[in-house]
Order: structure tokens, then sequence, then C-alpha cells
């Protein structure tokens, strides 16, 4: 008799998905966490820091149909995501089974739905990985203190100067708001050089180019001297070449995608946003033709890249000596593939049942990077000609022109249109030619050193200096992963975040992220006074979390290190002068709140904290105070107003 196997999954599509592998498997979908923190209470308290997690709203009858299904597998696979979040959902399913059914229970964990990855998995089954549970408790929890406790007095200090509504603080959001903050912040008080150029117009056996004044001074400096720029442009009357430097340059292939990159990817070339583009690699991934997607790994493994290199062979594309090694960073999750798809084979959704055109451009662009990444690079050849005038000004021109084209044939060979080039511009930039970028990349003739060209005409150059651009979210994500902030998996909800409660808007065809008033005054109150909104004190905390999850650090230190200096940040904010108290005599977070409104509130009134909702009786479910009774406001949870009755 076979046995009866339960496997449990996160997603019904991708539960549907296995079960045409399996049919001979039950499987059930968590549809995400079933358990959380509560949403009415802190659901954490120091000293030990220790998440008191309750069954989410609506949840319970999933839990009673798991417990059910589970005394009658005789094996479980849970089979959640291979990500933090995915191994704190497993816990969860295995804490709710309890010991009853602990001998029959493991843990599997794939990056691609196939048949042959899930029975890999099977074959390495194991147990849960704690430290990597307490690395998302350690992160879950920080953001609850700062999102519970910080929250509440925010709002207060705005409300005491007449504005009205719940301000909301973020350990990752508010960081994210004071980035596009402090953009629009020096957009708004740049002030433009006026600088000026010279530029010579040549020409040699019919081909027209361009020269341009390189004056020898400081890196960065302009010059601003109308007059020189004159003197420059009046006595060039004729240009001498005096030296031509052609060096090869690499184009290295792009490196197969991760999360950061897959997203902007999709925001340069079809106009995603963060949370679309994961969305759709979502529906890729559990439709089986992606790996999984939130993934800060670029490794490939050894069978897929020979399975790529296969397919260039049998296609005459060009490949390397060996198969490409990518190291991955150090805080990568181990274990974990790049994004890439699953069968190289498939050049085309629509052959897999794929018909909305927007999955099927995202699979497109997606397969085309697994492809070129593992293909040879290409090399060109970098031209540049120093000229002198009469008086020994020095002008340069540059051309730049492919020798052999490498991994860029891939586009042309299966038709692919020029929407890679915001990401192949930014892979295959070579530092090493310092500041050609600021001169004119141009098809050159052929010049020897000696050759004296007349100019066709010599133009004085007007020129402005201009801010950065504004952040979309294709920036600010490379900015929060350069700096720390945030993880992959993060991302997309806090973009989602910080526009849905106001502090930003969004342009809906550039996706230029615009911060509005009320996030830009949250911003100002937060900084002067809170280490979270530091970006390299937010990094840290992230490398922390890293830590646990390696078993180099202890959840308890980390946690409790963050709640102490939030702690004493934040009486400081009230206007106490009593600091956290820093050895064992911690209270409980209830103690230390402070009541912020009267006594006479009542069931009945006006809010006093939103001043849009109605104050109502209301009782706590679960926790240490379950069952005791608190007067809180009809809009919860945009407002967390909160009295206990007495």
């Amino acid at each position: 008799m076979s046995q009866r196997v339960l496997m449990i999954v996160e997603s019904p599509n991708k539960a549907k998905k296995i079960q045409g592998y399996f049919t001979g498997f039950k499987l059930m979908a968590t549809v995400g966490h079933f358990k959380d923190l509560p949403r009415d209470s802190m659901g954490v308290e120091p000293p030990h820091h220790k998440p008191d997690y309750v069954v989410s709203e609506g949840r319970q009858g999933f839990i009673t149909k798991l417990q059910a299904a589970a005394k009658e597998a005789d094996l479980i696979y849970v089979a959640t995501d291979p990500d933090r979040e995915g191994e704190a959902i497993a816990a969860h399913v295995v804490n709710t089974l309890g010991k009853a059914h602990s001998a029959k229970v493991s843990r599997i964990t794939y990056t691609e739905i196939s048949r042959k990855a899930i029975e890999s998995a099977i074959e390495a089954k194991r147990s849960v990985d704690w430290s990597l549970v307490r690395a998302q408790e350690a992160r879950r929890v920080v953001d609850r203190y700062v999102g519970y406790l910080v929250s509440p007095e925010l709002t207060k200090k705005f409300k005491a100067r007449g504005q009205s509504g719940f301000l909301s603080a973020g350990r990752v959001q508010s960081v994210a708001v004071k980035l596009i903050d402090e953009r629009q912040r020096s957009i708004s008080n740049f002030v433009p050089v006026v600088h000026y150029g010279v530029t010579a117009s040549l020409v040699k056996a019919g081909i027209e180019f361009e020269a341009v004044w390189k004056p020898v001074i400081p890196q960065g400096q302009l010059i601003t001297d109308m007059e020189e720029a004159k003197r420059v442009a009046a006595r060039t009357h004729t240009l001498k070449v005096v030296k031509v430097l052609q060096v090869p340059r690499k184009v290295a292939a792009p490196k197969p995608l991760i999360t950061t990159t897959y997203v902007r990817l999709m925001a340069a070339a079809l106009k995603l946003t963060t949370k679309a583009a994961m969305d759709a690699a979502q529906k890729l991934f559990e439709a089986g033709l992606i790996t999984y997607h939130r993934t800060d790994s670029p490794t490939m493994s050894d069978d897929f890249s020979q399975s790529v290199r296969s397919f260039a062979e049998r296609n005459k594309l060009p490949v390397p000596l060996s198969q490409r090694v990518i190291k991955q960073s150090a805080n990568a999750q181990q274990g974990h593939e790049c994004l890439r798809v699953t069968d190289i084979d498939l050049m085309n959704a629509r052959l897999a049942g794929v018909d909305d055109p927007v999955l099927s451009k995202v699979y497109e662009l997606v397969w085309l990077v697994t492809l070129q990444s593992q293909l040879a690079d290409g090399e060109d050849q970098s031209v540049t000609v120093n000229f002198v005038n009469g008086n020994e000004d020095n002008f340069v021109s540059r051309s730049r022109k492919s020798k052999f084209a490498g991994w860029r044939v891939a586009a042309e060979k299966f038709k692919q249109d020029e929407q890679l080039k915001p990401l192949v511009a930014r892979e295959q930039r070579d530092d090493a030619e310092g500041d050609e970028s600021a001169t004119l990349i141009q098809c050159l003739p052929e010049l020897a050193e000696g050759d004296a060209l007349t100019p066709l005409k010599v133009d004085l150059k007007h020129k402005t200096t201009e801010p950065e651009s504004p952040y979309t979210e294709k920036t600010l994500v490379e900015k929060l992963e350069k700096l720390g902030i945030g993880r992959p998996s993060t991302y997309a909800a806090t973009i989602e975040r910080i526009i849905s409660i106001g502090y930003i808007e969004r342009n809906k065809k550039t996706l230029q992220l615009t911060v509005l008033p009320v996030g830009s005054q949250m911003v100002a109150e937060l900084d002067k006074q809170f280490t979270f909104m530091e970006y390299s004190y937010t990094a840290e905390l992230e490398g922390a979390f890293d830590l646990i999850a390696h078993r180099k650090a202890e959840y308890l230190a980390v946690v409790h290190g963050a709640w102490e200096k939030l702690q004493a940040e934040l009486n400081v904010f009230k206007g106490e002068s009593v600091a956290a108290n820093q050895s064992d005599d911690v209270k409980p977070v209830a103690q230390l709140k402070k009541e912020s409104v009267k006594r006479e509130c009542s069931p009945g009134d006006k809010c006093p904290s939103c001043e849009g909702g109605k104050l109502t009786v209301k009782k706590l479910n679960n926790g240490a105070n379950a069952g005791r009774s608190f007067i809180g406001c009809t809009r919860f949870p945009t407002c967390r107003f909160f009295k206990w009755m007495h």
C-alpha cells in the first residue's frame, strides 16, 4: 500500500501545478501567513521579545482542515517558499501540527516548479531551519516596535499643530521617503552653473566628426569664464594630431538576474512598477516557467548552465571556454539560484499557454538575459585621438566600434527588440574609461600622429549644469540595494506602502516618485531624533538579521539592543527625560506607554486622534490581556487610537 502524502505550499496556483506532477499527493495552500502578530495590540514585549502569534482573521478554517488532513497522511512535506518568510510559514505549520505529527513532517525547498526539482527536494528533505525563522522574527518584531511605538507619538505631534489623521512610521518605509525627500530638496535648492566649451567640426576622407576642447583643470572643475573659451575658439585655426590611442574594451555579458536587477529591467523596459513586476514573476513562477523570483543570488546551477551552453552551441552562438562562475555576496540566502527561465528551449511563453501580453514580454526578457549571461563576452575597440591647436590647447575625439559582438548577437538572432539597452548599458560600463562618457562617441576616419586638419567651423558652447534626476522606482530600488536598506522581498511592499499612505505619489507613465508635504514633514520630525532614520544604521540592522540567519548572532541580543535604542529615543521624542532601562529591570511596553487622552473620552465620542472616526468599546481576543476591554476608533487600522477601559 502506497503512503499517503500531504504537501503544503503557499499558493493555490502552485498547488494546482504540483498536483499535475504528483496526482497521488494531497495539496494544500496556506495562502501566505495564517498566523501573525495581533493587529489590536503590540503582540511582543521586553525583556524576552517573544512574539505572541495569533490566528489571522478568517484563517481558523484552514487550520482545522490542515489538522484533519495531517491525521490522514503518512508523510507531510512542508513546501513553502525558499526564503525567510517561507521558513516562518513552515514553522507555523509545524507548530500548529504539534508533536503528534512531528515524526512524519519534513521541510522541503525548491527554486523551480518541475517534477525533477520537487523530487530532488524530497530527497534532500530536512527539518525547519530555526535560524532563518528567528531572522524573520527579528525583522518582524523590530518593525512592529518602530511602527506601533513611534507612529502614535508622531501622530500626536502633528495633531498638536492642528493636523488631523494618523501618521505611520516604519523602519524601512520612513527611510525610503527620506531618500526621495532629500533628492527632491537637492533639486529644489540646486543652483545651475553656466559654463563654456569649444567644439571644432572636422572632416577627413569625407567623414565629418568633432573634437572637443579639454582644458587642463582639476577634475570636476568647469570653465565659467566665457572670455577664456572665446579666446580658445578664436585661436583654433588648425588642429594637429599628437596621439592616437587604440584600446580593446571588454563588454561583459550581463550577470544572471536577481530580484533587484529584474525589477529595474522591467521598470526600464516595460515601465512596470515594482509590484507589477513581482506579481508577473509570481505568476510565471507558479506556472513553472521561471525560478523563484525573490533571490539575491546570481548563481546558476551547473546543470542549467550547461543546458544553456548546449542551446547556444546548437544555435551557433559564442560561448566562453568554460562555464561562468559568479560568486554570491556573503549575505545572499544559501541554496538560492538566480532568477532564470526553467527551460531554455522555450523561447516564447505563449507556447506554454501564456496569453497575457505583459507576461509574455516579461518572460521573453528573462529568457534573453538567461541566455546572454552564459555567452561569451564581447569586445570593442576604443579609439581616442588627441589634438592641439597652435597655442597647445588640448582637443579630443573618441570612437568605439565592435570587434567581436559576443553575447550581443543573441538579441539580433532571435529578433528581440531594443528594450534591454538600459540593463546592458549598466552591465557593460567600464570604469577604466574614465570620463569618456562626457565626450561624444562617434565614427572617426583613419588618423595618424602629425595629421593637421583645418576646422570647418569652431563653436563656442554655452552649457548649464543639471541637478540629479528625481527618483523613479528603478533608481530608488538601485539606491536601496546600494545602501543595504531592506531586502529584495520588501521593495515592492515598501514602495506601495508609502504611496498608499500619502507620503509620496507616483507618475503612472514615468514611474517618477515625488514626496508630498506630509511625507516631507514626517521625515523632518523623525530624522532629528531617531537612529533608525540613518542609512548606515538601517543597513547595519539588516546585516544583523543576516547574521542571525547564519547563526552568527543571537536573536535576543539584536532585538533587545534595537528596542533599547528606540525606547531611549522615543522618550526624548515624547519630551520625557527618563531613559530606557539598560539592564535587567526592563518594564513591559504597555507600562512605558503614556495615555495621550483624557479620561473623559467616552464611547460614541468623536475620535480625538484622527477626528474622523468614532470611539467604540472593543475587546482583546488574544495575548496576555485577552478579554480586557478598551476604547478604540472605528477607523482602525488607519487610526490606532487606544485607551484602556477603567
